[in-house]
């Protein structure tokens, strides 16, 4: 049975929810822009993606301080219960995990901005890495730990990226 995603209480909790969900968002679009051809180092694309970044911030922030009243630790717990839900295994390392992601996010966009020129000569296997870690955290979070609609929604999403990039790259072989 489908459930809904989290259930938000009050004014905080919204704004925390929908932080991550635009971040997701503009994680979707940056990917449909780069995939239909754009630069990574465009001026769309890095706005894009660092207003993503930037709400997964304010997502991991705000988190902490509404549904977990400040506490890492209750936030620890609260991961490892729903990680043992799932897997049947109480882990909490998944919230360090999250931490990482808004950092590798956060660090991507600035550098993106700041060494412009420096992003656009690294290699493929270092976007590969970087998109490679941030889609994977959000499949997890959209599919793998969440039900109903927020599922349904991530799963079309992929479905129109792999479109996309089918699209693209067909072409060549």
């Amino acid at each position: 049975m489908f459930v809904l995603a989290e259930v938000a209480e009050t004014l905080g909790e919204h704004l925390s929810l929908w932080a991550i969900r635009l971040a997701l968002l503009a994680m979707f679009a940056a990917f449909a822009l780069q995939l239909r051809g754009a630069s990574e180092t465009s001026n769309l694309v890095r706005s894009v993606w660092l207003c993503g970044a930037l709400c997964a911030f304010l997502h991991s922030v705000g988190s902490l301080f509404t549904f977990h009243a400040g506490s890492h630790q209750e936030a620890f717990d609260s991961t490892a219960r729903q990680t043992e839900e799932l897997l049947g295994v109480a882990f909490g390392i998944g919230l360090y995990v999250n931490y990482v992601f808004v950092a590798v996010w956060l660090g991507d966009a600035a550098l993106r901005w700041i060494r412009r020129d420096f992003y656009s000569s690294l290699p493929g296997w270092y976007r590969t890495m970087v998109y490679g870690f941030l889609g994977f955290i959000a499949v997890n979070g959209t599919i793998v730990f969440k039900a109903g609609w927020i599922r349904v929604v991530a799963l079309a999403a992929i479905a129109v990226l792999v479109f996309l990039w089918w699209k693209r790259f067909a072409k060549r072989i």
